[in-house]
């Protein structure tokens, strides 16, 4: 019996090969068009922006759900009081 505690397999190989390639159809990428400051600045500001609304919204939700918890609280103890006998 031959026992392996730490075995791990090799990963698979892949070998492929395109059959249709043909590397001047290929577009190039022109990175100096590209500013990487504003896209990195616009980014963060719609992260910040779905960040704070996704927040607002369930603390809105929270707001809601313990104003009916007190209101039924409320209700119940001033039903009780009202129609005490």
């Amino acid at each position: 019996m031959n026992f392996t505690f730490f075995y791990r397999p090799k990963a698979r190989k892949f070998n492929y090969k395109p059959q249709f390639y043909v590397p001047e159809e290929e577009k190039p990428v022109n990175y100096d068009k590209y500013d990487s400051e504003k896209f990195g600045e616009k980014l963060h500001n719609s992260w910040d922006k779905k960040r704070h609304s996704k927040s607002n919204r369930t603390a809105n939700m929270r707001i809601v759900v313990w104003m009916i918890f007190l209101l039924l609280i409320l209700g119940l103890l001033g039903w009780k009081l009202l129609f005490k006998n």
